[in-house]
């Protein structure tokens, strides 16, 4: 088991939204942790459409562009793997890897995505089948 040095932040989840939060916070004077399974839900996707400044090219191609981005922060660190426990402690959260390291941080945010349950229908998924998101409304929410 590996301890590693406390950080302001741990971002669990390292796609889109965690390599945001990860930005705003390093460019904020922020140390982060970005923990990253390297299974984003859109890793079969074949290219992204609607997206402006990147239409037509692969979730991968964005999040590599992100990560360069990211890298140039000397605040900035990533780890590859999963988290599997998180634990409140005095000082903030403990996250322990599947692999047994453990990581230490004053706040933690969650940016692990959804794993999608998906048909049986791998053979059109994305040519012919694609996903709908509904986003709930504050009535969705009481």
């Amino acid at each position: 088991m590996k301890t590693t040095e406390h950080y302001d932040v741990i971002i669990v989840g390292g796609s889109y939204s965690g390599l945001a939060a990860a930005m705003a916070l390093v460019r904020a004077l922020r140390n982060a942790l970005v923990i990253d399974s390297g299974k984003p839900c859109n890793r079969e996707t074949p290219q992204s459409h609607n997206f402006l400044t990147q239409d037509g090219k692969t979730p991968e191609e964005i999040a590599d562009l992100a990560r360069q981005q990211l890298v140039k922060y000397s605040g900035v660190k990533f780890f590859k793997g999963s988290a599997d426990t998180a634990t409140r402690t005095e000082k903030g959260f403990e996250i322990r890897t599947s692999s047994g390291e453990l990581f230490s941080a004053a706040k933690l945010i969650l940016e692990a995505g959804i794993k999608d349950m998906l048909p049986n229908i791998r053979d059109s998924w994305n040519a012919r089948a694609f996903r709908c998101f509904i986003v709930p409304t504050a009535t969705d929410m009481r």
